[in-house]
């Protein structure tokens, strides 16, 4: 263990005071150069100075990791566009997201979505998604979702889509097989 438990408290804390989620700590102590990466997340995102800030703040205490013959490259960063929704938070930072998807086996869904409405109690997440030439709002579990990942678009999000995001505004058009209602 490169980091040890009272500087994991502190992370912990100083993340957590810039309103802040920490998603993951990883070490990595297999080569010469020891890696710290401390991995950040919000619900109203993560910007370049947050990330900037926070790795100053941190800083003091990464300089005591490692020694003289054992440096210790330390690095502040968000989970990426790229990083899978495995969590419930995750699904509900999406919204209104296009994502790739992969089922379970034997359980068929959209390959492509927009993250709609989160129901965390039940872990149902609304997707929408395209057929043909028409779309489709449904209820899907989360459970049901092997994998998850968004997919970046370079233009807004289609009006029609936007407006089936929310169970509220429009009636359930389809629920995925086995959802307990």
């Amino acid at each position: 263990m490169i980091v040890p438990e009272p500087d994991r408290a502190h992370i912990r804390k100083a993340v957590a005071d810039r309103g802040l989620e920490l998603e993951e700590l990883r070490e990595d102590s297999r080569s010469t150069t020891w890696h710290v990466t401390v991995v950040v997340d919000g619900d109203s995102g993560v910007t370049l100075d947050d990330l900037a800030t926070l790795s100053t703040d941190l800083d003091a205490v990464a300089e005591q990791w490692g020694g003289p013959d054992r440096a210790v490259t330390f690095e502040v960063t968000s989970r990426g566009v790229d990083a899978p929704l495995e969590a419930p938070r995750h699904w509900r930072r999406a919204r209104g997201r296009q994502v790739d998807l992969t089922f379970v086996d034997g359980v068929d869904g959209p390959s492509r979505g927009r993250v709609g409405d989160l129901d965390e109690e039940a872990g149902v997440v609304r997707l929408v998604s395209r057929s043909g030439r028409g779309m489709r709002a449904e209820s899907v579990r989360l459970d049901q979702v092997a994998r998850a990942v968004i997919r970046v678009e370079f233009r807004p999000a289609p009006e029609d889509e936007l407006a089936l995001l929310s169970e509220a505004a429009n009636p359930r058009r389809g629920v995925r097989e086995g959802e307990n209602s």
